[in-house]
């Protein structure tokens, strides 16, 4: 299972949750295949992530590819003196998650780009 920007997601991918609207309503089940059509729509209602079986996008590329794999390498040194706070750990945490969140999906429109330009 895998939480990702609802930019990487692909017409395929499975639904490993429901996705729900803002008042709880489900609109998409868990086990739904993802469609272009509902994609579509998950975009029209302001859906940013979601939660797909497996793991299809990695997130651990290379480092350096991107300014954001560059965040990525110095989150170590800029945290390098708050070891024992559990709560600056945390949110280095965070921090890692949204860089590879984001270095994968500048790595995916980048890819999808040079699809278009060869097509």
């Amino acid at each position: 299972m895998q939480k990702i920007p609802l930019d990487l997601a692909r017409p395929g991918m499975v639904l490993a949750k429901p996705v729900t609207r803002s008042d709880g309503i489900a609109v998409a089940a868990a086990g739904a295949e993802l469609s272009t059509s509902l994609l579509d729509r998950f975009d029209g209602m302001g859906v940013t992530h979601l939660v797909v079986e497996g793991e299809p996008v990695k997130l651990d590329g290379p480092p350096g590819a991107t300014s954001f794999d560059k965040r990525l390498e110095r989150l170590d040194f800029l945290f390098r003196k708050h070891e024992d706070n559990a709560w600056m750990q945390q949110i280095k945490r965070l921090m890692d998650h949204y860089f590879r969140m984001r270095a994968a999906s500048s790595a995916a429109l980048t890819q999808a780009a040079r699809k278009d330009g060869d097509a």
